[in-house]
């Protein structure tokens, strides 16, 4: 329970601005692609590795990240994860060659994955059920601006001659200087506030189980370039995937029937309001990245735009996505689901008005002077979607497990990220260096075969994702009617979490 030395509301923005700038670092890499494969020749295989191996082992921390800061080491480990943040930036920023940008980038993943649990249980811990839909929204104004604004800075130290590629990994320096001062003020009163510390109950087989499951389910995708050279048996990581899978979830069940810890929680996923948002996020944020890095590498490859420029015209969603993020805090007790189909609609909306206009006749400078507007629809729709699905996600998990529950949500969305990175990356890489080609030489034409692509496979999943929240409404909305027809509803009720 928070107390008067706790300043929540400053609190509360260090979490949704820290969460922000951990979830760019997922998008912001595809804008220095072009630049990442001139200077140190990686192969699409090292591209799609430099991209992966951050949001892979950001999946992998989570979970045990979440258990030990429920145990009572939120403010531990968020002092690890900063000083690792802060650490691995500077790694990737001086990196020789793209083997060591790999490693930074992992580093940086483990960083992430320590970090995003702890600032999930901290607003669970300071903010009661009733206020969380306004807290999530403030936490998702601030992950959305920073998510937005961060391509541009990205962009404009990429161009930056004296810096080149290594400038969107040297915007994590002076944040990780930020956060790390934020943290030593803000954080130690919400420490003391959580209690005594206890020994954790860490699933360590059931972690290396799901983890070895994940880094199969990708290496198919990440070995396909297109090339001759590929090897069709790479296809047959796909079979100890799923056995690791279903391997993974057995021992998680059986752990917990026990009465000790699996890494995932059945309890938890019985809870209809958190089943069905991580259901949300498993599909959501699988199509995102996939876009973002499809529009950034054509507009620097087919249409000779800067990377600056690149990042620039997605600027103008960080306006509508922040209003988004506020409208949908504000009322998702009310709209709920209505909100996050909506916000998915624009956005599908946006994506496909972006392909259309690359295949149009315009000129560059016509493009990019369309693509902003495309793009203000397609931010709104974003903070519609990010924010309601934070609130309805967590409403009713009680406070003790906010940690483990942030932790479950955020794997989801990370299996999500990591799987839209790989299979779009896949689709536009194959389809470049399958042709001969690379990045710098491919002809326009070739590009834009390859936006549609890749653009193709994130609206399959952003389809799924519309179909999973229409599931979810009419869920919700029977279970409301249910309630209703049994029990006396106060007329100025705004509730629309249906509880079980």
């Amino acid at each position: 329970m928070p107390t008067t030395v706790v300043n929540r509301r400053a609190v509360l923005l260090l979490c949704g601005t820290t969460a922000g700038f951990l979830l760019l670092d997922i998008h912001k890499v595809s804008i220095a692609v072009p630049a990442i494969e001139r200077a140190l020749r990686p192969g699409p295989a090292g591209i799609q590795l430099i991209q992966a191996a951050y949001v892979v082992c950001f999946a992998i921390t989570l979970v045990p990240a979440g258990r030990i800061g429920d145990a009572g080491g939120r403010l531990a480990l968020a002092y690890a994860g900063t000083y690792l943040y802060l650490a691995a930036g500077v790694l990737c920023a001086v990196a020789p060659t793209a083997g060591f940008v790999i490693t930074g980038r992992a580093l940086l993943g483990v960083a992430a994955g320590l970090l995003m649990p702890q600032v999930m249980g901290i607003v669970q811990q300071l903010f009661p059920a009733a206020e969380r839909g306004r807290a999530f929204g403030v936490y998702g104004m601030c992950v959305s601006l920073a998510t937005a604004l961060g391509p541009s800075l990205g962009g404009l130290l990429v161009t930056t001659p004296l810096l080149g590629w290594r400038g969107v990994f040297v915007m994590n320096v002076p944040v990780g200087i930020a956060l790390l001062v934020a943290v030593r003020t803000l954080l130690p009163a919400v420490g003391r506030d959580q209690g005594g510390r206890r020994t954790p109950d860490i699933d360590v087989v059931g972690l290396a189980l799901g983890s070895l499951a994940l880094v199969a389910l990708l290496t198919p995708f990440i070995l396909t370039t297109g090339r001759p050279s590929d090897v069709g048996a790479r296809w047959l990581a796909l079979i100890p995937a799923v056995v690791l899978a279903a391997l993974f979830a057995t021992r998680s069940r059986r752990r917990v029937a026990a009465g000790r810890s699996g890494v995932i929680d059945p309890a938890l996923l019985r809870i209809p309001s958190f089943r069905n948002g991580v259901l949300v996020s498993l599909t959501w944020f699988a199509a995102g990245p996939g876009v973002a890095l499809a529009l950034t590498v054509y507009l620097q490859e087919a249409r000779g735009v800067t990377p600056f420029l690149a990042g620039l015209v997605v600027l103008p969603s960080s306006a509508t996505s922040v209003l988004g993020a506020w409208l949908g805090g504000r009322y998702v007790t009310r709209l709920g689901r209505l909100l996050t189909g909506t916000g998915m609609l624009l956005v599908l909306a946006g994506t496909l008005g972006t392909v259309a206009l690359a295949h149009s006749d315009l000129s560059t400078a016509a493009v990019l002077a369309v693509i902003p507007a495309l793009q203000l629809v397609q931010g709104l729709g974003g903070g519609l979607v990010v924010s309601p699905n934070h609130s309805m996600t967590l409403v009713d998990v009680p406070p003790a497990q906010g940690s483990a529950a942030g932790a479950i949500g955020q794997l989801g969305q990370r299996v999500s990220n990591s799987t839209g990175v790989a299979t779009a990356s896949m689709a536009y890489y194959s389809t470049i260096y399958g042709a001969g080609s690379t990045l710098a030489d491919a002809p326009a034409r070739l590009h834009r075969d390859a936006l549609d692509r890749a653009t193709a496979v994130s609206c399959l999943f952003l389809c799924a994702a519309i179909v999973v929240v229409a599931v979810d409404l009419r869920r919700q909305n029977r279970a409301r009617h249910g309630v209703n027809a049994t029990v006396a509803t106060p007329p100025n009720s705004r509730s629309s979490f249906p509880r079980r």
